[in-house]
């Protein structure tokens, strides 16, 4: 049983309950549809997806600074996720694209829902490449094998003339920094790396000097002296 399943059964019972559904909302397309149209029609409930990435102090701080124009009109996303393995989880559930949906739909779900965020638009186009090269490989749960990919690239254009890029591994456990986002302007640049928690920014419209506040400092200095026009960077460190 998914999502859908359960979802239908709320949202057609007599009495409306409100619904806040982990992600991802089904693990089809058409699941999702159906889903989408049978709320529709029932105004007196509330669903809604939980997408708690949109939430986390850093990331929360990293849309603030894009709503605010500080980097200008979004044009580009980049997305790197480094990571180790899926961790087991109860029955293994996650080990196979029928009952998640597959990896990307799963898991990075949070990160295609960051792109659309982050640029104001609807995806309209998506070119991706993914296999199953390292992980889960030697496993056998009921005599299957698990099918879910584990590396992939993937490329979206939105109909805003937009891009976004996610770049997945799960199978590179040294990684400093398990993600990695970056989001372009027409004005500036800024990027976020968890789960260190600091920022890059790179605007014509602001210095943040927070962390290192000597060395941030410092630079936007030297870049004034060297009359580098309107740019400076800086650090900026959520906890």
């Amino acid at each position: 049983m998914t999502h859908y399943e359960i979802l239908m059964d709320i949202i057609n019972h007599p009495k409306a309950h409100h619904v806040l559904v982990e992600k991802p909302l089904c693990t089809t397309v058409m699941d999702c549809r159906k889903v989408t149209e049978a709320a529709r029609k029932r105004p007196d409930m509330l669903v809604q997806v939980g997408l708690e990435y949109r939430y986390m102090p850093p990331v929360a701080k990293l849309i603030e600074i894009i709503k605010g124009g500080k980097i200008g009109e979004v044009k580009m996303v980049a997305i790197r996720e480094h990571r180790f393995p899926f961790l087991v989880k109860v029955n293994n559930w996650n080990r196979f694209n029928c009952n998640s949906g597959g990896t990307l739909v799963e898991k990075c779900c949070h990160f295609f829902d960051l792109m659309r965020l982050f640029v104001g638009a609807n995806p309209v186009r998506v070119m991706a490449s993914g296999a199953i090269d390292v992980n889960h490989r030697d496993e056998v749960y009921n005599g299957k094998v698990p099918d879910i990919i584990d590396n992939a690239f993937v490329i979206v254009e939105f109909d805003n003339s937009t891009r976004g890029m996610l770049d997945l591994c799960m199978f590179a456990e040294g990684s400093k920094n398990e993600q990695e986002i970056s989001v372009v302007g027409d004005l500036g640049k800024v990027q976020i790396s968890l789960p260190s928690h600091t920022f890059y920014i790179f605007s014509s419209l602001i210095c943040f000097t927070s962390w290192p506040l000597t060395a941030a400092y410092w630079h936007c200095q030297r870049i004034k002296d060297k009359l580098v026009t309107n740019f400076f960077f800086g650090w900026i460190n959520v906890q």
